[in-house]
């Protein structure tokens, strides 16, 4: 196997990991961006935060309902 060599490692893919990862591969340095999950993203975007899985399973979210609306009293 070849080695290759870097001149910069990221370890992680959060928002701090990518975006140092993209900035250093703009100033035109050879970048690895090491991530232990199969998707880039890192923990607050998948489970921690605000998880992409709680807002597709929530499609009403934001919304009221038809009972919630006629309480509300009108000024």
């Amino acid at each position: 196997m070849p080695e290759t060599i870097y001149d910069i490692a990221i370890i992680g893919s959060g928002p701090a990991g990518y975006t140092a990862a993209i900035r250093a591969g703009q100033y035109g340095l050879k970048t690895a961006l090491i991530e232990k999950d199969n998707v880039l993203g890192g923990t607050c975007l998948h489970v921690g935060c605000i998880p992409p899985r709680l807002c597709s399973s929530m499609p009403s979210f934001g919304t009221t309902s038809k009972k919630q609306r006629n309480s509300v009293s009108k000024v």
